[in-house]
């Protein structure tokens, strides 16, 4: 099997030469350019001592270039190491140091500065331009060397992605060519993409948005690359190139829905957006159901298992507004080739409505974790993944995100999800976004507390929405205080890090929170 970042690229460079791969402003390349130009950086891999099956870490910066370099290690044998832009040294060298990368290459002159400073020697910072110097991959008349053809078993390690560390260090999820392979062709023909399409990247390609990326070489669909994601650019980006398919997180659709632009931006070509990674109030959902139209699609999935193992479209979710809003918080029901599963802590599978974690199996599974086998036995088990998620399935197969089994609040013996306490407080007209967290407390052993943001120009007292709260909530899950900040802490892909928000209440303890590891 030829690794799918190296074999879609030159199928569609074949099948569609002419056509548009790239928009990156002004440059516009073809595929059977995106191709050429992914060959000569490969072989410029290889001819720098590339060994099949070394990792390569990609310091990520939304761009032409990133299309080229995955490309190009995949094509070069190399195992792919994606990394964000926004992190720090110690971040960056730590995932490097991990991956045991052999090469590192930035796109831009201040990350190829910080490639020097974290790659394992001198010679293995890399560059995709001028500003590398000699170790510009993609010299001015460098010609391209003979490249091998790296046919592999299935199993063959393909990438190593770093999750965002929610819960401390961030850990490699690695995956096979079957997995990418899967995740790809699951993308591609659920959301049809075909070659007049346009996707949109304005998220970072290194992490949810390479699956707008890499998709779109399998339906010949054009990649519409943004740099700075604000409401302005992405709103004039889908009405220029008139993008028909946009992944987002819930924050990133409630910043578009409040910018007064959105009302008149022309939205029409939209075919598909995808919201997933974080859960989303219902009120959000409803919000973006009116502006958008019939394009909403949701579903569950996570870096170990980056196809949508459960799905809700947009048949389903007009149906949900109709007849039962309750279900716009579903993450939808097992979908095409997934198997999903709730099950307790003693592994029995649970009743409908009782919540348990998630567990998965489909093609699109990580086949582990890298170098650290006591997190393999821990979530691989028996086939199944075990998410850490917690959820629960209905009788009719609909599922319902819970929360992160670390972030669970357990105060005087009961459970309480802070989504659960998120959804209600967001409710309020004032509320933008909030996050629900657990803090020592001597008489029940944890309380819940709450950090709300709060909308432009609107106020709120902590009183007001704690008797909103006490409205929607059973008594031991209404918070005992609520605190107002300006920004939640949140993962480059828009995850809340509950974490952040309860480390200074837990200073002095022994345990910071029921289940933390």
């Amino acid at each position: 099997m030829m690794h799918p970042y190296s074999h879609y690229p030159a199928r569609a460079a074949r099948l569609w030469p002419e056509r548009i791969a790239v928009i990156d402003g002004d440059r516009q390349p073809t595929f059977a350019e995106l191709d050429a130009r992914a060959s000569a950086a490969a072989a410029a891999l290889i001819a720098r001592g590339l060994e099949s099956g070394e990792r390569v870490a990609v310091i990520q910066f939304n761009c032409l270039e990133f299309v080229v370099a995955v490309i190009a290690i995949a094509r070069a044998g190399g195992v792919l190491c994606p990394t964000l832009g926004v992190l720090t040294e110690a971040e960056h060298r730590y995932i490097v140091a991990d991956s045991d990368a052999r090469f590192v290459i930035a796109l831009t002159p201040e990350h190829f500065e910080r490639a020097k400073a974290v790659a394992p020697d001198t010679q293995a910072a890399l560059g995709l331009g001028a500003f590398a110097g000699d170790a510009n991959l993609l010299a001015d008349g460098q010609a391209p060397g003979p490249i091998p053809e790296f046919d592999r078993p299935p199993q063959t390690l393909a990438q190593i992605l770093y999750t965002s560390g929610t819960t401390g260090k961030p850990k490699g999820v690695t995956h096979s060519f079957a997995s990418v392979s899967a995740a790809m062709n699951f993308w591609a023909t659920t959301f049809g993409h075909r070659p007049d399409d346009r996707v949109l990247g304005q998220l970072p390609l290194s992490h949810f948005c390479a699956r707008a990326m890499d998709s779109a070489w399998i339906g010949g669909a054009a990649l519409v690359i943004l740099r700075d994601a604000t409401p302005a650019t992405v709103l004039d980006a889908i009405a220029r190139h008139r993008v028909n398919f946009m992944l987002g997180v819930p924050t990133f659709l409630r910043v578009l829905l409040d910018d007064p632009a959105c009302e008149s931006a022309d939205l029409t070509s939209l075919r598909n957006i995808v919201y997933a990674a974080a859960p989303a109030a219902p009120t959000l959902v409803e919000r973006a159901m009116k502006r958008f139209g019939a394009v909403l699609n949701t579903g569950f999935g996570q870096t170990e298992a980056y196809g949508l193992c459960t799905y809700m479209g947009p048949a389903e979710h007009a149906q949900a507004l109709a007849e039962d809003p309750t279900r716009l918080t579903s993450v939808g029901r097992e979908f095409g080739s997934a198997q999903v599963m709730i099950r307790t802590e003693d592994g029995r599978r649970c009743a409908p409505g009782e919540v348990g974690e998630i567990c998965i199996c489909a093609p699109w599974v990580t086949p582990g974790f890298w170098k650290n086998a006591e997190l393999d036995a821990k979530r691989l088990q028996g086939g199944w993944l075990l998410t850490g998620d917690l959820g629960r399935m209905e009788a009719d197969g609909y599922v319902y995100l819970a929360d992160r089994k670390e972030d669970m609040i357990i105060s005087g013996g009961y459970n309480v999800y802070p989504a659960e306490v998120e959804h209600a407080l967001v409710e309020h007209q004032a509320v933008a976004e909030c996050g629900a967290f657990a803090v020592p407390d001597d008489k029940w052993g944890e309380a819940v507390h709450a950090s709300v943001v709060l909308r432009p120009g609107a106020s709120a007292s902590e009183a007001e929405l704690l008797a909103f709260a006490k409205e929607r909530l059973a008594h031991f899950k209404v918070p005992k205080a609520v605190h107002f900040v300006e920004t939640l802490p949140k993962t480059p892909v828009g995850k809340t890090v509950r974490r952040v928000l309860r480390e200074p209440y837990w200073a002095g303890h022994e345990q910071q929170v029921h289940g933390a590891g």
